[in-house]
């Protein structure tokens, strides 16, 4: 139950959607990397070796301090398939600029307007309206979600609140106590057709957790 320095075991949350695709894209956040921590980097890669995705998305707050960035270097270059990134907020106080750079030169890719992943699914790290058959959001900040439903997106994907860290309990898919302070502080929401899906993350600048697994997630398109 109660989780200290994340040396529990990294949890991979499996999702569905018919998207006709086959593909499996594995959405990390929040990894809040520094030089401290290479177990986090080992764990992803078994995770990595586990589930075989087809794609990854990094989903921001990468590094925390800059001398994490060999760590975030060192896992694009192992993970073994197409890495793409976008940044969150932590990720500004290294530098935006510093976290692309260190993705890019490790042979990733920064995610900014749409990719088409296959003939009906595109991929998109800002919020605007998508011609494809079927569109996903890279998102950092669940907060966005309002703006990508009416934008259109199937499916959001958003880290950033941790699972509020600590879990008490959850009534119709919220995690209490975290939603007084957060409304997307769950595991996944509905509106409109569209999909909002929220991970706990994958490292805390605050190592501490309750009843709150540490999580990537799988998403079967």
């Amino acid at each position: 139950m109660l989780s200290i320095l994340s040396r529990n075991k990294l949890q991979v949350r499996e999702e569905a959607f018919q998207f006709g695709t086959g593909l499996r894209l594995l959405y990390i956040s929040d990894l809040h990397l520094t030089r401290w921590v290479p177990h986090i980097v080992d764990q992803l890669l078994d995770v990595c070796r586990r589930s075989c995705p087809d794609l990854i998305l990094l989903g921001g707050d990468l590094l925390d301090l800059a001398n994490g960035s060999e760590l975030l270097a060192f896992f694009i270059h192992m993970c073994g398939c197409s890495v793409w990134a976008i940044a969150g907020n932590h990720d500004r106080f290294v530098g935006v600029e510093v976290v692309r750079g260190c993705v890019e030169s490790a042979g990733g890719h920064w995610l900014e307007g749409e990719i088409e992943l296959h003939p009906r699914l595109s991929l998109s790290g800002v919020c605007h309206p998508s011609q494809a058959e079927r569109s996903i959001l890279c998102a950092h900040d669940p907060a966005l979600f309002p703006k990508a439903v009416k934008a259109g997106f199937d499916l959001t994907l958003a880290g950033h609140l941790h699972g509020g860290q600590c879990i008490f309990y959850e009534r119709n898919g919220k995690l209490y106590p975290g939603t007084l302070l957060h409304q997307w502080t769950g595991d996944r929401f509905t509106y409109s057709g569209s999909n909002l899906l929220v991970s706990k993350g994958v490292h805390d600048t605050l190592p501490l957790r309750w009843n709150c697994p540490r999580e990537v997630l799988l998403c079967c398109c």
